[in-house]
């Protein structure tokens, strides 16, 4: 592994456990095993090093989501294997709540750069379920409500996480996108009986 990876991890790591103001820089010189210099060579300041562990972290999440959805299962997503991804994320690499939103939360809006990579964390995720279930010949407006349900519903499952266990919290959210995909909700055409 190279320094700037080892910068990286340490980081990643400490960000989760600590917080990203709870972490300095000094801690992370020293954990990682490099010099301030080094450091600073790879990342020119801290809310750099942030946006960089972030987009290394959306990189491994959305491989493990798209791992869940598994094109071959047919034309919905395989929400079993989906939310045993989720599951198996939280017991391998965080139940501490989504890293995105604690970093939106500690930087409020003051940086932009990582409030863009947290909202366009967001929005990749979307695109990914909304991208799997194109292929389940369902309207426009159906699609948008599904994608939007499961990314809601995953949502809360990371955000319960650190409250009830990753466990639960992924088969929880289990069973309620087996009932929103089995019994999707209305759109504003169906509620006006056009």
């Amino acid at each position: 592994m190279s320094k700037r990876d080892d910068i990286l991890t340490t980081a990643e790591r400490l960000f989760d456990r600590q917080g990203f103001h709870g972490t300095g820089i000094d801690q992370i010189v020293r954990e990682a095993g490099v010099t301030p210099r080094t450091l600073y060579r790879h990342f020119p300041s801290k809310e750099q090093l942030v946006v960089e562990v972030l987009q290394q972290r959306e990189e491994r999440f959305l491989g493990r989501l798209e791992h869940g959805l598994d094109p071959d299962a047919g034309t919905e997503p395989d929400r079993a294997s989906l939310f045993a991804e989720l599951e198996s994320w939280f017991s391998e690499e965080s139940d501490r709540g989504c890293l995105f939103l604690r970093a939106l939360a500690e930087y409020g809006h003051k940086d932009a750069e990582i409030t863009r990579r947290v909202l366009r964390h967001k929005q990749r995720g979307l695109e990914h379920l909304y991208a799997r279930l194109e292929d389940s010949h369902n309207s426009p407006d159906e699609l948008r409500d599904k994608a939007e349900g499961l990314m809601l519903i995953m949502e809360g499952a990371v955000a319960l996480a650190p409250v009830i266990g990753g466990s639960d919290a992924a088969r929880r959210a289990r069973r309620l996108a087996d009932r929103l995909l089995a019994n999707p909700p209305r759109t504003d055409l169906d509620r006006r009986g056009a």
